[in-house]
């Protein structure tokens, strides 16, 4: 393949990969092409954020430089993710199914030694062997009981934030796990060092700050990557000083997530104002996208779609993104389907594959059809709270209590649940077809492509708690090197 050029322009770019297509080199690397012709890319995450959760789909939620951007981009209505954290990173980063990749049962927790295994390539680490410089700002959550598994060996030129997936407190940057009644320490890095002087600044604030600081000072003819993860608006409930009143609302929660909301998205309008200053907006792909469903336990919003985080219904899996610019894996190319308005490659989509005994279950897309198996629930802990949660309803938002849901009666969690729905006739997974005679036959293939899928899902891992990793052997820090 040709020499990527020292210097990126237009000419350049058009002629990279114009000889990319006369050596067939784009029929497996399209997509990586698409990348590396933009000078500049931005991929922002946001943290159990619903579908009702942002300004183009909720008037209510104060995102107008998301909104800008999503209507001068290409707004994703049928964007899936995966239902919880870890899951959605590992896809992302990878290009690959987490099953595959042995971690789709939960999430990365504090003390136990479960990581993004190294041998497979980041994102980074791809665009890394294409000349970009790569930063990442957030939360990492792939893994961190040894410096092999953080950011900085995983592709990434910096890494300011944290290396868990959650706080106790935005401003003080400590986590206690178990929460309230566990063990304490601080996590937030600047590269491998520990951040200690940061105490009453929120998290999204200090994010955005870096990530608008990296684009200022970034050479605009040098290639870059940002990744912008913001732990925002998961729990807890903590708005930044200045935010706590961004919209009207007696419900208090609602309210404090919405400022979570402005909070993040005025860092938003910030990055975007800094790439226009370095003149390099016009050559940037901007990727934005929630890691999973919304969470009704603290204020999120999936409306109008059924189930809650840490489910394979609906509100769970389905997330809002949009899209912003001008290998062996299981992603496919959908630039023509953006830009072009042409029918999609994927005609499927693995939804969750666990394997645990507890949790198990399945979800795949395929066509119009969704097909279900076993258990729903993805969180083992949430099981318990089912009774009185009934995390498959539909929850109406603060903002907009009236609003109308269906009437089906809760399930009953069991391994032997199945469901089937026809999501392009029935949206809100309202009419299960399981037992449709007429369905029997799309049952039978989507069951086999499951079984196809589980031939090729390595042995179930999901490592107990290591006293190692207490951040009272590493001077009150939830720290590497124990692993």
């Amino acid at each position: 393949m040709q020499e990527k050029p020292e210097k990126w322009n237009d000419a350049t770019k058009r002629e990279f990969i114009g000889s990319a297509f006369e050596n067939g080199y784009c029929k497996k690397k399209c997509s990586l092409l698409v990348l590396i012709a933009m000078i500049c890319i931005i991929i922002l995450t946001i943290s159990a954020s619903g579908w009702n959760d942002v300004g183009w789909h909720n008037d209510f939620m104060p995102t107008p430089n998301l909104n800008t951007l999503a209507r001068e981009g290409v707004i994703l209505d049928n964007m899936y993710s995966q239902p919880i954290c870890t899951p959605s990173r590992v896809a992302l980063m990878t290009g690959k199914y987490p099953a595959k990749v042995g971690m789709q049962h939960f999430v990365v927790l504090p003390m136990r030694p479960y990581y993004l295994p190294g041998n497979y390539a980041t994102l980074a680490e791809k665009l890394k062997e294409q000349g970009y410089t790569n930063h990442i700002v957030g939360k990492w959550h792939l893994g961190s009981c040894d410096w092999k598994y953080t950011p900085m060996w995983r592709g990434f030129d910096s890494h300011y934030g944290c290396h868990e997936g959650v706080t106790s407190n935005f401003e003080t940057h400590m986590l206690t796990w178990p929460p309230v009644v566990g063990v304490s320490g601080r996590d937030l890095r600047d590269n491998t060092g520990l951040v200690t002087h940061e105490n009453g600044t929120h998290n999204t604030m200090l994010f955005s700050e870096r990530a608008e600081r990296i684009v200022k000072n970034h050479n605009p003819e040098s290639p870059l990557f940002l990744y912008v993860p913001y732990m925002a608006p998961h729990f807890p409930l903590q708005a930044p000083q200045g935010f706590e009143e961004a919209v009207q609302l007696d419900d208090t929660d609602r309210r404090t997530f919405a400022g979570m909301m402005a909070a993040m998205d005025q860092g938003v309008g910030n990055i975007t104002q800094a790439l226009k200053d370095k003149g390099m907006w016009d050559d940037t792909l901007f990727v934005f996208l929630s890691d999973n469903g919304g969470d009704k336990m603290f204020a999120g919003s999936n409306y109008p779609y059924r189930g809650n985080k840490a489910t394979m219904w609906e509100g769970g899996v389905k997330v809002p993104a949009f899209i912003r610019g001008n290998e062996d894996i299981d992603g496919k190319n959908q630039w023509d389907s953006f830009c072009k308005g042409k029918p999609s490659k994927r005609s499927e989509i693995l939804l969750h594959l666990d394997e645990h005994p507890v949790t198990n279950g399945a979800a795949l897309r395929m066509g119009d059809y969704k097909y279900m198996e076993g258990v729903t629930i993805n969180v083992p802990m949430l099981l318990p709270r089912n009774d009185i949660e009934h995390f498959d309803q539909w929850f109406t938002p603060a903002e907009n209590p009236d609003a109308s849901t269906p009437d089906v009666p809760p399930i009953t969690e069991n391994v032997n649940n199945r469901y089937l729905f026809n999501i392009k006739d029935d949206p809100l997974e309202t009419n299960n077809l399981y037992n449709d005679p007429a369905k029997q036959e799309i049952i039978n293939e989507m069951k086999q492509r499951l079984d196809e899928f589980r031939t090729s899902v390595p042995p179930f891992w999901f490592p107990g708690e290591d006293e190692s990793g207490n951040p009272d052997n590493f001077g009150g820090a939830w720290s590497p090197g124990w692993c």
